[in-house]
């Protein structure tokens, strides 16, 4: 019966025609942006191999991938999310080129100029191993070291001591620096996405815009650490010393903090949507301008503190804010 009403209803068969015509359109349109895409990273692929010369270019996102790219000039360019795997970096020259989040596992980069001017040493393959990040493998002892952009991503560095060393930009994804000693360290605009930092010690540390996504900090001191703009989603603090910190307009969405210490922190204008504050210290905490859509603040203790509508927190606030 719904096939004889089909063929009979004039509407129904123009709507029928209209949604098939509007689908293979929608098709052929992904079609020929595959299409598209596809030339245009073989076209930068075959440019880049055959003038080995690309200074300043914006190149986030290219397919790299196996590229023969031996003694090419990329001082400058912008690689974000580039994907370099396998590819021939031979005595390249990568001097404040943007490599965040590109890929370089295989990538050959021996002899390469570094993105912090460096020259990557013998066997630098998928990391640049400059003198710095070969005497840091070697010995878990720099302190003061110079670390800027280093590529450090998935070692074993438990227990590493680096007060006051530059890490900003350094690459330390899913690394573990469990019971690391990092006080003062710059980690500025560092890469470290499911990383380790258990009970590691992080006071004044600066981690400004570092993207520390899933990160385990359980059980460290944070006192008085710089997270500004930091990228905190999905990461594990609980018990963890955050007094005085401060996380102004932190992504601190889908965090676990519970029992965390976070006495005095500057916590203004933080994403903290679906975060877990289960028992948490706030006493004398900023989270004015703050978003907490979701978040469970059971049992958090908010005395003294400002709460996201700027108004000041009495006493017995406990789980709630009682103005």
């Amino acid at each position: 019966m719904v096939d004889r009403g089909l063929k009979t209803n004039p509407k129904t068969r123009r709507l029928i025609r209209i949604g098939c015509l509007l689908i293979a359109i929608l098709a052929a349109i992904l079609v020929l942006r595959i299409l598209i895409t596809g030339h245009a990273n073989r076209s930068v692929r075959a440019k880049l191999e055959k003038k080995l010369a690309c200074r300043l270019c914006e190149l986030s996102g290219a397919d790299l991938a196996g590229a023969n790219l031996e003694g090419a000039d990329l001082v400058g360019a912008i690689l974000q999310g580039a994907d370099l795997t396998a590819a021939n970096l031979t005595s390249a020259n990568l001097n404040r080129a943007d490599l965040r989040h590109a890929r370089l596992e295989g990538a050959i980069l021996t002899g390469a100029t570094w993105t912090n001017g460096k020259t990557c040493g013998p066997s630098s393959i998928g990391r640049c191993l400059t003198p710095e990040t070969t005497t840091l493998i070697n010995t878990r002892y720099f302190p003061n070291g110079y670390l800027k952009a280093a590529t450090l991503q998935g070692l074993d560095l438990k227990g590493v001591f680096l007060v006051g060393a530059d890490l900003s930009r350094a690459n330390l994804q899913e690394a573990c620096l469990a019971d690391a000693d990092l006080m003062r360290a710059n980690l500025t605009g560092a890469f470290a996405r499911q990383a380790d930092f258990q009970k590691s010690h992080l006071p004044e540390a600066d981690l400004t815009e570092s993207d520390l996504s899933g990160s385990n900090f359980s059980g460290a001191y944070l006192r008085r650490a710089l997270m500004v703009n930091a990228v905190l989603k999905g990461g594990i603090w609980g018990g963890a010393d955050l007094r005085q910190a401060v996380l102004q307009s932190a992504d601190l969405s889908d965090a676990n903090f519970k029992a965390a210490d976070l006495s005095g922190a500057n916590l203004k204008q933080a994403t903290l949507d679906r975060a877990d504050l289960t028992g948490a210290e706030l006493a004398g905490a900023n989270l004015s301008g703050a978003t907490i859509q979701g978040a469970i603040i059971e049992n958090a203790y908010l005395t003294g503190a400002i709460w996201i509508d700027g108004q000041k927190c009495k006493s017995g606030s406990i789980g709630r804010c009682i103005k």
